[in-house]
């Protein structure tokens, strides 16, 4: 077997139980699987979808693929996913979905996010390319939308060089994502699958899993504990009710606090030998969502649907998002805990934080 053989099986069903969720479609990678979630929930023309701008580009131009608008919403200050109130104020009578991506690890605030969408009789697909084995009050992140997609890039937590799984408790969708997943034959689609070397690693990779997320943890929690007396910086945790599983571990900085401002301190962490970086470009500010762009080069913006007061001669960057641009654009920066990384690198990077905070 090249395809969808035993391997992609065996694949599917351990990680089904991991999850705890009753399907499980493994893809060549989460693109894929944002890309066929949307298809299967019929998004299409005239359909706007809510995504946070702090996000890998998907996420968002999943949306674009299916001739859909995703539509921007502010973050959570405590989770830095989109946060309840900015998903209210961002519904239109056109929203047709949310996706929740919870990044670098840290889980949303579930609860809210939930009590919004399911008033709103509104689709949600979890994101969670950054969170294999996260919890949120002890469930596993992901199986609480109607689709969970994981991908399986080289850096994720649970890698196979490249891939995605998808996850759902929806027999009807998880029928739709099987049959297109494989160039559709019954309906247009293109080439999404799984190899089975790739799901062989897989299966070898997920018995790790949840060792090296414990490991993470501990690091995590030992940096915190190394700097937690330092002012103006601080090791972002996840909330209380959550498990964090840190793709990246963010540390926050108050730049007038430590009169070092973000790109000074990322650079005075490197040159003392400590990787960080800052995070990626906010989504609304990216040149990929400039309409001329689109693969139907200004579609779907030069429909009459969009030439109203609420769009016209507006673009993405002229758009604000107070908390996303505070946090990442002069608070946050990112450092690896992943293993093999342990106590010594932690103890390097609380050494760096102080040597630039004492000479700041």
């Amino acid at each position: 077997y090249y395809i969808k053989g035993p391997n992609l099986r065996h694949f599917e069903e351990s990680f089904r139980d991991y999850v705890g969720s009753k399907y499980a479609l493994g893809l060549g990678n989460a693109t894929h699987g944002l890309h066929l979630s949307l298809a299967a929930l019929n998004v299409g023309i005239n359909d706007e979808i809510i995504v946070s701008p702090y996000t890998w580009i998907s996420s968002a131009s999943c949306a674009l693929m299916q001739n859909a608008v995703p539509i921007f919403a502010d973050i959570d200050p405590e989770t830095l996913a989109l946060s309840a109130d900015s998903i209210r104020g961002a519904i239109t009578k056109r929203t047709k979905a949310v996706i929740l991506v919870h990044m670098n690890g840290y889980p949303a605030k579930m609860d809210e996010i939930l009590d919004v969408v399911k008033e709103h009789e509104l689709a949600l697909i979890e994101d969670a390319s950054h969170t294999h084995g996260a919890k949120y009050k002890g469930r596993m992140v992901g199986t609480f939308g109607d689709i969970g997609v994981f991908s399986l890039h080289q850096r994720k937590t649970l890698s196979v060089g490249d891939g995605g799984i998808i996850i759902t408790d929806d027999g009807e969708i998880a029928e739709i994502i099987y049959k297109m997943r494989s160039f559709g034959h019954e309906e247009l689609s293109y080439n999404y699958r799984m190899t089975e070397f790739a799901a062989a690693l897989g299966s070898s990779r997920l018995q790790n899993v949840d060792k090296e997320n414990f490991i993470r943890r501990e690091n995590v929690e030992y940096l915190h504990g190394l700097i937690n007396h330092i002012a103006g910086v601080k090791v972002r945790r996840a909330i209380p009710e959550s498990e964090g599983v840190y793709y990246m571990l963010l540390i926050e900085i108050e730049p007038e606090a430590i009169n070092v401002t973000l790109e000074s301190f990322i650079q005075k962490m490197n040159t003392e030998g400590i990787p960080v970086k800052n995070t990626m470009q906010l989504l609304h500010k990216h040149p990929h969502f400039n309409p001329t762009r689109t693969p139907a080069r200004g579609i779907p913006w030069k429909w009459p649907l969009y030439q109203s007061d609420q769009f016209q001669g507006k673009m993405y960057k002229d758009l604000s998002f107070p908390i996303a641009e505070e946090y990442c654009e002069q608070k946050l920066v990112e450092l690896t805990v992943h293993p093999p990384v342990g106590k010594i690198e932690m103890e390097d990077a609380a050494k760096a934080i102080e040597k630039i905070i004492e000479n700041s």
